[in-house]
């Protein structure tokens, strides 16, 4: 097909595209007085715009126009989309494009369509660029992602750059994946926070990882991935994997209390056994107080924490965020 005539059709699918996201702003009594007049859609030009909104635009006006650029996105040829994206030299922009894109990619079911955006987070130049791209997999199936693209780009890989922005980066997404695209429930994503977190060299960011991404799907061998955590060096780490192996599946919860409850017996740092606390209750609810009772006096300054959750779970609180917020509360 001539190259005019595919541009001229996909301005058509275009313009359907997004009418429903343009504003109402004349009456149908002004719409029969005013003469209707042609208007040339561009990608281009929504570009422009989004630079100027991601500039000086407020947050809701941002939020509209990337929305709107996703949805566009979808009609226009890829080929078109993904010059502009390896072009692109504004990390904010490049974000928003990236975010398009992925939208398109799973539109169209073509997996293979974020590859340059890939390849962006893994080898360019600029780190705000690296960070940027990753940013722009947010929200999106991306661990799935990076394995229908042969697993060449993986979280593993990019938790080692050098750049701490990209690291919080790929941190922010797995969180972000977990939570709000699967609500907990996808072990691959859960393991591949496992095992990105273990890939790091920052300790700190393996524990936020480890501390919040669900686990409640993960196969045994992750479990002891975790377990073997609770040996680590580093206390944060350490707290980091109690904190995750509260929240591992059924099966596992009997091995995994006796590991927690040894913790709490032979670790010195507080902060570790406040996570162990938190794994303990968290793994039997209710069914922990006579564990929990157990703990008294091994660490006598930490009573005040075991009293707590025996409150707590005295309230009969099904939810296990209501139940921690009810603790927390007691604390203060």
């Amino acid at each position: 097909m001539p190259h005019g005539h595919r541009t001229a059709g996909w301005r058509v699918a275009l313009l359907a595209a997004v009418a429903w996201l343009l504003p109402a702003s004349a009456s149908a009594a002004d719409t029969d007085k005013t003469p209707l007049r042609q208007v040339t859609c561009s990608f281009t030009g929504m570009v422009d715009e989004l630079r100027a909104a991601l500039k000086s635009g407020s947050p809701a006006y941002r939020k509209y126009v990337k929305e709107r650029l996703k949805v566009a996105a979808r009609a226009m040829p890829a080929d078109e989309l993904l010059a502009i994206i390896q072009q692109e030299r504004d990390p904010d922009t490049l974000e928003a494009l990236g975010a398009a894109l992925a939208s398109k990619a799973s539109f169209s079911e073509d997996a293979t369509l974020l590859q340059p955006l890939l390849a962006r987070a893994a080898g360019d130049a600029e780190p705000g660029l690296r960070a940027a791209a990753v940013r722009g997999l947010r929200g999106t199936g991306s661990v799935d992602v990076m394995a229908k693209n042969g697993g060449v780009v993986t979280y593993e890989q990019l938790i080692r750059d050098s750049a701490p922005e990209v690291r919080q980066a790929v941190v922010d997404n797995l969180v972000h994946e977990s939570a709000k695209v699967y609500f907990g429930h996808d072990r691959t994503v859960s393991e591949t926070a496992v095992n990105t977190a273990l890939a790091a060299k920052d300790p700190e960011v393996a524990a936020k990882l480890l501390s919040e991404v669900s686990m409640e799907q993960v196969g045994h061998g992750t479990v002891e991935q975790l377990r073997q955590q609770l040996r680590s060096d580093n206390a944060s780490l350490r707290g980091a994997a109690a904190t995750a192996l509260g929240g591992v599946p059924g099966a596992e919860s009997t091995s995994v209390r006796d590991s927690l409850v040894e913790l709490y017996r032979t670790d010195k740092d507080p902060a570790v056994r406040k996570a162990a606390l938190r794994g303990i209750v968290r793994l039997g609810m209710g069914g922990a107080l006579p564990t929990l009772e157990s703990l008294r006096g091994v660490a006598p300054a930490l009573d005040p924490e075991i009293d707590a959750w025996r409150t707590a779970l005295g309230m009969n609180l099904q939810e296990w965020e209501l139940l921690l917020r009810e603790k927390e509360r007691l604390r203060k």
